[in-house]
């Protein structure tokens, strides 16, 4: 479900679907993720952006330049009790064409 970031995104969040274990269908609403990154390869590790509900099972980390440094893929690992565990593939690109 990822998308394409800029290299050193300080505008577009990484947005990510949590569904609910009961029945894997609905989006799981008021939960408190732990969210993890790895950048290209790399280790996962905490964001350095915030990460906040939006609505409807949808949750974002915040966007930061340090999230998004390095080029290549960034792997979104999210998990919350309550919620099927979501793995998001990201990429860090110098340049988006939308």
């Amino acid at each position: 479900m990822g998308y394409a970031i800029l290299q050193n995104n300080t505008v577009e969040p990484l947005r990510f679907l949590l569904i609910q274990s009961a029945d894997h269908i609905t989006g799981a609403t008021g939960l408190v993720p732990t969210v993890t990154l790895a950048k290209n390869t790399g280790a996962f590790g905490p964001p350095a952006g915030v990460v906040n509900e939006v609505s409807v099972g949808w949750y974002q980390v915040a966007p930061n330049a340090v999230d998004a440094n390095t080029l290549g893929p960034l792997l979104l690992h999210a998990t919350a009790v309550g919620a099927d565990p979501c793995d998001d593939p990201f990429r860090v690109v110098t340049e988006c064409v939308r």
